[in-house]
């Protein structure tokens, strides 16, 4: 059945937007020309566009609607008929793992945001470039976006171009990883633009020292660093205008696949709650982006796209563990093993004991928080005692403890943390740990801990949970076997899906010797989050197992079941196979 014919005004508009377009981007004629005529599998195809809302959880992304945060987002889903998913993030909840998993589809050796890799005696940090390529190295060559573009993601899918992108398949200069001279050339056509994001970045800062100021004084805002308010104006005005200039343009030469992540709710819901006041209303900038994006996808000649907004996991109100117990995680595996442990939490190094001293030079370089002085040690007990006694003003907490009798590295990331030990250097099941006394007592201690909720282990092809109510293990098929006491699991893992990702995480070969999940109570929806945070994400329990997916109806086929970001690869994937 042929389209039915346009009315004089219709082509008229379309005739107009033709003639916009081809003048606003006049320098990318000869790029939209030569992907038009190049003899490339994707001629022809639909494309697709796909842009990830960070750590926005379904629930709070229905939160925002009603209260007006997203009218763009409210008018496609009541006006236009969009359909709206709430899909299992699988675990861990993190970015890492569910990029690998959309991009590439695998996610197989990635057990948290930071984690150890026993075999290379070192610490994988998901917002570290070399970390991330470490990763990448190990993913598939190829990815869904095949022919495409990447911007601001933590790996390149495959894509032609990647920017602002943390790793890639082959190593760029720092000017073409920051957009090169195509971004250069497209702030000069855009001067208004670039004083909007003047402006911006200057409103930006007063907004977020007001708004930490009166968290701080409600006792709800975690961390300062003085160069924050800077590091969230680059990444949640500059960098946030320059990949959306980037899609545009790609849409408008005709790029078969886009895929962009915006960070700037995740940063805030961090620091301020994953509901507050500071986090919902950052999406309102990000909602006027999504607008220009509709309106080039509708308007511009070319090549047709499907537009996918989605999340990669949520984020789950949380409770500081240093604030709750006066200490570290760090500080109490370290007591409990009485100073035999290595601890390295969100930065640095397993370092042997003969390397103490060389470890602790190098990460004075980079981390305050290491140095030893009198005046930064006071510092850092004075931050404890007011952390302790009035939540107010907290400094920067130690972030490497190194001690010499027992070899354990304890790495975490929100709600979830890995302990390893260092010696074998291969996973340790159940039956090994319970089998050492000094193992089965850091065991037992942490599973009486009221600030970890489950204890983790590996159990043949299935996983040992354990917790103050009982015990029980979990089939890869997601059934529950009680050995004692009561059900530990209903409120982090209800369901068949949230008990099968807890058997995949534990099963990996790189995850903890014991996995932790911080504490939740649902009658409260609060977790324990082990690193300094009032928004949580990486493990289960509460919402931040649960994000989102937008998109117009029948683009995903209703048939379609998605219990984890492994199962959005292959509906990227047909955009772009060969």
């Amino acid at each position: 059945m042929s389209a039915p014919p346009e009315h004089g005004w219709k082509k008229l508009q379309r005739s107009l937007y033709r003639w916009y377009y081809r003048i606003k981007y006049f320098p990318f004629r000869a790029e939209r020309r030569r992907r038009r005529e190049a003899a490339d599998p994707s001629r022809g195809r639909r494309g697709f566009v796909a842009i990830q809302i960070d750590a926005l959880a379904y629930e709070d992304l229905e939160r925002a609607l009603r209260r007006g945060y997203v009218p763009n987002l409210k008018r496609l889903l009541e006006r236009e008929g969009w359909e709206l998913r709430r899909f299992p993030a699988g675990l861990p909840s993190a970015t890492p793992a569910a990029q690998a998993a959309i991009f590439h589809g695998t996610k197989d050796r990635i057990p948290a945001f930071r984690f150890y890799e026993k075999t290379e005696r070192r610490v994988i940090i998901g917002s570290q470039p070399a970390s991330m390529q470490f990763i990448r190295d190990r993913l598939p060559e190829d990815g869904v976006l095949r022919g495409g573009s990447s911007y601001v993601n933590l790996f390149d899918g495959g894509a032609d171009r990647a920017c602002f992108t943390l790793s890639g398949r082959g190593r760029q200069p720092l000017f073409q990883k920051m957009g090169g001279s195509r971004i250069a050339l497209l702030l000069l056509l855009h001067p208004v633009r670039v004083l909007r994001m003047i402006l911006a970045s200057a409103w930006e800062y007063l907004r977020e020292e007001r708004d930490r100021l009166w968290s701080q004084f409600r006792g709800n805002y975690t961390y300062y660093w003085w160069y924050l308010p800077f590091l969230h104006i680059g990444t949640n005005v500059i960098l946030r205008e320059l990949q959306t200039l980037a899609v545009l343009l790609d849409i408008y030469t005709g790029v078969p696949a886009i895929y962009t992540t915006y960070n700037v709710y995740d940063e805030f819901a961090h620091h301020f709650g994953p509901s507050s006041r500071t986090a919902l209303k950052s999406l309102r900038a990000l909602d006027r982006r999504i607008g220009e994006i509709l309106r080039i996808l509708q308007r511009a000649p070319g090549r047709e796209y499907d537009l996918y907004i989605l999340s990669d996991h949520g984020q789950t109100p949380s409770i500081p563990y240093r604030i709750e117990y006066g200490e570290t995680l760090g500080d109490t595996i370290e007591a409990a093993a009485r100073h035999g442990v290595y601890v390295l939490a969100e930065s640095g190094a397993y370092a042997p004991p003969r390397e103490t001293m060389d470890f602790l030079v190098r990460e004075l370089e980079e981390v305050a928080s290491t140095s030893r002085s009198p005046t930064r040690q006071l510092g850092l007990r004075i931050g404890r005692w007011l952390r302790r006694h009035y939540q107010l003003f907290p400094l920067v907490a130690e972030v490497v403890r190194i001690a010499e009798e027992e070899k354990l590295v304890v790495t975490y990331s929100s709600s979830l943390a890995h302990v390893y030990w260092t010696e074998p250097a291969r996973p340790l099941a159940l039956h090994e740990i319970r089998a050492d006394p000094q193992r089965r007592a850091l065991y037992y201690f942490l599973v009486a801990h009221s600030g970890v909720g489950l204890v983790v282990t590996r159990v043949q092809d299935g996983a040992h949970v354990e917790g103050r109510a009982g015990r029980a293990l979990i089939t890869p098929d997601g059934e529950v076997e009680i050995l004692s006491g009561d059900d530990p699991l209903p409120a982090y893992a209800a369901t068949a899906v949230e008990r099968r990702a807890l058997v995949h995480l534990v099963q990996l070969p790189n995850a903890g010797d014991l996995v932790l999940i911080g504490a939740y109570d649902p009658e409260r929806d609060l977790c324990i989050c082990f690193d300094d945070q009032v928004g949580a994400h990486g493990a289960v329990g509460g919402r931040q197992f649960w994000p989102f997916i937008m998109t117009a109806p029948g683009v995903i086929p209703r048939d379609h079941r998605i219990e984890d970001p492994l199962d959005l690869h292959p509906i990227f994937r047909r955009y772009t196979a060969p």
